[in-house]
């Protein structure tokens, strides 16, 4: 029988979730974090969503999006891909994204990118030891513009001493040290669109979380400096973002934050944190004592 494309339906989630299992075996693939993705995305695009089948069973599927940041207006992303081991090699991968070309490029889309979604991504691009997914993407013609990568770094609930009596110090510099809550989106909302606007719908979604996955550095009423954790992949030991007003620098303001997210992390049973598209690896080397751990290569083409 030949191969069918249809729309992805929630109906498809263990199945397609089974498919990025054996197909995506460098990656820590579990049921939630492809609903996140792809049927119960919080920015869901569902008719990017499209599956392969044969004989009535799914071989494979991609999940694509659109920019919705002022710098990215006119890209479009494959989020999440994969096709069964078994049906590699054979055409399926070939029409699930000629047809997401297809489907973007009707929306006005002028570029894709693969993975690199920045509200809501499965990883920062595609590790380079995906071999076969390498060559499958420069068969149509991406090209690798950059590179990200993810760090690790060991956790424990006591690593880093008392973290509350740390806190407590930094009231005499006029600064108070909190976990955020709802009350607090506005002034977190209106720092991030200052100076992280891309950052707006993950942090939005950590603080979202049972309890607030978001810590704060407050002057007063005004939020100079956060980091948040599970707001992007939260069924995972997910870290990130985090960022601190320039004049705020230097005073140890960051590390804190840092370690008092990654010590929720441990008190959830988690053992590593994982530390992605990072930026600033010197920091999180010297406060976490994070290492390296992946690499990615981001592609894309213009269409």
């Amino acid at each position: 029988m030949s191969l069918t494309l249809r729309k992805l339906e929630a109906a498809d989630l263990a199945a397609i979730t089974e498919i990025a299992k054996r197909s995506l075996i460098l990656d820590p693939v579990v049921e939630d974090v492809v609903a996140e993705k792809t049927v119960a995305a919080p920015d869901r695009f569902p008719e990017l969503g499209i599956v392969a089948e044969k004989d009535g069973s799914p071989v494979g599927f991609v999940q694509g999006a659109c920019g919705i940041g002022a710098s990215d207006l006119h890209r479009g992303y494959i989020r999440l891909m994969a096709v069964d081991p078994h049906h590699q090699r054979r055409g399926v991968g070939s029409k699930l994204l000629e047809e997401l070309e297809h489907r973007l490029r009707e929306r006005g889309v002028t570029e894709v990118s693969v993975m690199d979604v920045p509200q809501n991504y499965f990883m920062p691009g595609l590790d380079f030891r995906y071999t076969s997914g390498v060559c499958f993407l420069l068969r149509h013609n991406y090209a690798m513009v950059h590179e990200n990568h993810n760090m690790l770094c060991d956790i424990t609930p006591d690593r880093w001493g008392d973290l509350d009596a740390q806190a407590q110090q930094l009231t005499a510099d006029g600064l108070s040290i909190e976990r955020a809550a709802p009350t607090d989106w506005e002034s977190l909302s209106g720092f991030l669109l200052e100076h992280w606007p891309a950052w707006v719908q993950e942090v939005g979604r950590a603080l979202s979380n049972t309890p607030p996955g978001v810590f704060v550095a407050k002057r007063g009423d005004r939020v100079v400096a956060f980091a948040a954790y599970q707001g992007n992949n939260r069924a995972l030991s997910w870290f990130g973002p985090m960022g601190t007003t320039p004049e705020c620098r230097g005073k140890g303001i960051g590390a804190l934050l840092l370690r008092l997210c990654l010590r929720e992390l441990a008190r959830q049973g988690w053992k590593q944190a994982i530390i992605p598209w990072v930026g600033p690896i010197c920091f999180y080397a010297r406060f976490c004592d994070a290492w390296l751990d992946r690499c990615f290569w981001v592609y894309r083409k213009k269409l």
